[in-house]
């Protein structure tokens, strides 16, 4: 029996690892943290469909997060946070945890990129602009 690759060895136990730094890191920062080069990464995803789709799952996984944050910072939206307050009580330090809502308001910037995307029909643009654009691209 031969000796394992190092795909076996070092990139295949480290499938869900991948999955979850592709979505932070370029490939070859993955490749580093795997011990193999980038030049051997970029082999392994040619040669090992397990690699490609583990690859595509966690990109596909992290569009559908963005468009989600995307949509709720457009929308606005309220958080319930926690804060820690040390008080001087009768010479003693006492620590209280109050809880408190903090509210996030539309965002117009949101607004304006998903209309731009999702609506074919929605424009913003100055109707001048617009026309100026155009005899540009006629010239």
């Amino acid at each position: 029996m031969g000796a394992k690759s190092k795909y076996e060895t070092h990139v295949a136990p480290h499938l869900e690892d991948i999955k979850k730094w592709f979505k932070f890191y370029p490939e070859g920062k993955i490749a580093k943290k795997l011990g193999i080069s980038h030049k051997t990464f970029i082999k392994y995803k040619a040669e090992h469909e397990e690699l490609r789709n583990c690859l595509t799952e966690s990109r596909d996984d992290l569009v559908v997060t963005l468009k989600e944050t995307l949509v709720k910072k457009a929308l606005g939206y309220k958080t319930t946070n926690t804060k820690r307050i040390i008080r001087n009580e009768e010479g003693k330090e006492k620590m209280y945890v109050e809880e408190y809502e903090q509210e996030y308001p539309p965002d117009v910037a949101a607004i304006h990129l998903l209309l731009k995307n999702l609506d074919s029909e929605w424009h913003n643009d100055d109707e001048r602009i617009l026309k100026i654009k155009e005899e540009q691209v006629k010239i």
